[in-house]
């Protein structure tokens, strides 16, 4: 079950004795783990019935203290103290899930980072999944488990549930290619956590949001919760609101400098550009970069993939093509593609060829010349933009 199936259907189901809280996405586990803990709280469970177990120090007990019998002057312990450690905590676990609470109505066990823990014993834990403590909670959280497993398969709902907190794609999947640009498990989730805060945002504010944040769950938890604050008695987080707050992100900087270029606005475009090599670029690890001639070099590069999409954009115009083929062959993001058959009409097929020579020796002085990097994309963006001879501007198509 995804993590969205689970947070919508779990106030609506009835508790189960296990639960298997699986998938790279740390953020979304603990989420569903909180979620499981309110429920406990608010159906009679007290804080001495929460038990909770770490799986990669076996020789800690359920608070995290070290046991009498661990070597502190050890690195670690021996294979064999391992086995035993691994054996010794499945009783722990399984003595705890099957004796009765003291307190409150029933106990809730938990074991992180229970991957080795579930590899040495998924017999046992298959075993116990078939006649499971029908009053307390065993929930283990791991990295990934195979589907194809007999445990994993035995996870149909009925005495448990294994639930998938994966990293969410933060464009339409590739099997949803009919999809806006906006609409993705990334912005969906966005719209659905905004709910936690009691406030509304819609698919196009969340896809701002994420241009603004990247795709941080913690981070754009942090910037929602922000928003929430700022936004005040109001219930809906607007585009505008984000805007405000957050300002321009260096990603969105160099789109404009991009749509600048589409449209032959020199003055516009090299303004942008000395900004950006003034306050920084963010590269591919979403860090931000100071450094003229990696900044340059990005330009260069996102300058020449903007060109090669006018340019198919242009050949499907000058044929007679519509808006409609140049989504199905996917040159242009459905959102902006008017935007770009805007900006492709600025063109026409003879001049780009003379614009493909400008880039490439523009990457070369970048990358091999003395000369002040901002220098050089002065002097590209000028020739990018220039219109052709004996052409007046608005006259094309």
């Amino acid at each position: 079950m995804k993590f969205t199936e689970f947070v919508h259907k779990y106030n609506k189901t009835n508790n189960f004795p296990f639960y298997i809280v699986g998938g790279n996405e740390y953020f979304l586990k603990k989420q569903a783990l909180m979620e499981i803990k309110k429920r406990f709280f608010s159906e009679g469970g007290v804080e001495q019935s929460l038990i909770e177990f770490n799986g990669k120090d076996t020789d800690r007990n359920p608070a995290g203290n070290l046991t009498e019998d661990n070597n502190l002057k050890n690195t670690g312990p021996s294979p064999d103290k391992q086995r035993r450690g691994h054996s010794t905590l499945f009783n722990d676990v399984i003595d705890e899930v099957k004796t009765t609470p003291m307190f409150g109505k029933h106990k809730l066990i938990i074991v992180e980072n229970a991957d080795t823990f579930l590899g040495k014993n998924q017999d046992k834990v298959l075993s116990y999944l078939k006649n499971p403590c029908s009053v307390n909670c065993l929930i283990l959280e791991v990295l990934s488990i195979d589907k194809r497993t007999k445990l994993a398969k035995a996870m149909d709902g009925k005495q448990g549930i294994l639930i998938e907190c994966d990293k969410l794609y933060d464009k339409p999947a590739p099997w949803e290619t009919k999809k806006p640009e906006h609409d993705s498990e990334l912005t969906r989730w966005i719209v659905m956590h905004a709910r936690n805060f009691e406030k509304i945002i819609n698919l196009k504010s969340a896809f701002c949001l994420l241009e603004k944040t990247g795709n941080d769950l913690a981070i754009i938890n942090n910037q929602i919760d922000a928003l929430s604050v700022y936004t005040g008695d109001r219930n809906e987080i607007t585009a505008d609101d984000i805007q405000k707050l957050l300002g321009v992100s260096h990603r969105e900087k160099l789109y404009s400098l991009l749509d600048a270029i589409g449209m032959k606005d020199t003055i516009s475009a090299v303004k942008m550009a000395e900004n950006i090599f003034d306050v920084g670029m963010e590269n591919e690890r979403k860090n931000i970069t100071y450094d003229a001639k990696s900044i340059a070099i990005t330009i260069v590069s996102s300058s020449h993939r903007r060109m090669k999409d006018l340019w198919k954009i242009i050949r499907i115009l000058d044929k007679g093509g519509s808006k409609k083929e140049i989504l199905e062959k996917q040159y242009a993001p459905r959102p902006f593609v008017d935007k770009f058959i805007k900006q492709a009409r600025n063109f026409n097929e003879e001049e780009m060829p003379e614009k493909w020579k400008y880039m490439l020796d523009a990457d070369l002085l970048c990358k091999t010349s003395r000369l002040s990097p901002a220098l050089i994309i002065e002097q590209l963006i000028t020739k990018l933009c220039m219109w052709p001879r004996n052409e007046i501007k608005g006259t094309k198509y």
